[in-house]
């Protein structure tokens, strides 16, 4: 009797050992196969992302000595979902990168400044801005403040008519020195008439 129990309790062993290692090879092809689907997923959310976004300039600054401070071109990736004059603006406002400031890349925006909204039509188009815009700076930083914002819209739809708001006011002039605003926005010639010497700021 003992030897029979005996012999049931081993075969019970090794049913019980063959089902636990049943398991493990099904849990783990189930894992695997978890696992590449899962890479697949995000490798398709990757590509996904990347042909969502497009590819735009906005408009910095950066001293080139003799020559002064110039606006210069630099390229950012947004989402074609977005309003692309929206973007841009935001683009903007955030400044350079801090691998584009250590290459010397500024902004005479000032930190802070934020897009309120953008009304669109088809032939205008009408940003407004936060009033931290129009503090701080002289006759020259007024005015390459004034051209980053002309530049960068003029890039992404020159053939609209621009109009500037600082919290729902029309903007007529920026800053103590009283640069004077024109509506629709047009380009200003006494800093670019002394300053541009290449075509990287002309629309």
């Amino acid at each position: 009797m003992k030897n029979e129990m005996k012999k049931i309790f081993v075969e019970i062993r090794k049913v019980v050992c063959f089902l636990s290692f049943s398991f493990c090879v099904l849990f783990f092809a189930s894992s695997c196969t978890m696992v590449q689907n899962i890479e697949e997923n995000v490798a398709k959310s990757a590509i996904s992302f990347e042909n969502n976004l497009r590819d735009i300039k906005i408009f910095f600054t950066k001293s080139k000595g003799p020559e002064g401070i110039l606006l210069i071109p630099v390229n950012r990736k947004v989402s074609r979902d977005d309003s692309i004059a929206a973007a841009a603006v935001r683009e903007l406002f955030l400044g350079p990168s801090k691998i584009e400031e250590r290459k010397g890349i500024m902004t005479e925006i000032p930190v802070g400044t934020r897009l309120i909204n953008i009304e669109e039509s088809e032939d205008e188009i009408v940003v407004n801005i936060s009033p931290q815009y129009l503090t701080g700076g002289g006759s020259a930083t007024m005015q390459l403040r004034y051209l980053q914002i002309y530049r960068t819209l003029k890039k992404i739809v020159p053939f609209k008519e621009i109009y500037l708001q600082v919290d729902g006011k029309v903007l007529k002039t920026i800053g103590g020195e009283g640069l004077e605003v024109t509506q629709p926005l047009t380009k200003i010639n006494d800093y670019t008439q002394k300053y541009e010497k290449t075509d990287k700021v002309q629309p």
